[in-house]
């Protein structure tokens, strides 16, 4: 027996609200994950506490930090020395070319292949503030872009 007419007209109306329904929340869920409370001016923020920091580029090496606000200040923080410093994510004079860590090669490598050391790297400044609470934090300004300290023209590859 083919359903009633009214049964038919039921059944478009529930699947038309489940549809709405599953837009409405669509919306929601866009509007909820929506980076409209980040920050849109750039500042110091805490990376983390400098000793746990400084500990797992001891033993794990550099690694790549995402820009804070949502911009293309992403960091890579690496170890000179004992200090923690937060290298820019592009060589010097070219934001196209991108740095990235290698560790297959032991080296951060551009996107031209030249290996380079991360005293040949731009950076953000870098200073550590000691937090109630917390102890030494890593805090980095990514408003202050510092060239890198030694001669860029010296690749170690």
């Amino acid at each position: 027996m083919p359903p009633d007419r009214s049964d038919t007209r039921l059944l478009i109306g529930a699947g038309a609200a489940a549809v709405l329904a599953g837009v409405l929340v669509a919306v929601v869920l866009l509007f909820a994950t929506s980076r409209a409370d980040s920050p849109r001016t750039y500042r110091p923020f805490p990376a983390g506490p400098e000793k746990q920091l400084r500990d797992n580029l001891k033993t794990e090496g550099p690694f790549y930090y995402p820009d804070a606000f949502g911009g293309k200040r992403s960091i890579l923080f690496a170890l000179e020395g004992d200090q923690v410093v937060a290298l820019m994510t592009h060589t010097p004079g070219d934001q196209g070319c991108r740095v990235r860590w290698r560790g297959s090669v032991d080296s951060f490598v551009d996107c031209r292949g030249s290996r380079l050391r991360s005293d040949q790297i731009g950076r953000y400044e870098t200073t550590i503030q000691n937090q109630r609470g917390t102890g030494d934090v890593v805090v980095v300004d990514l408003r202050n872009e510092l060239p890198p300290p030694a001669p860029v023209g010296t690749s170690t590859g």
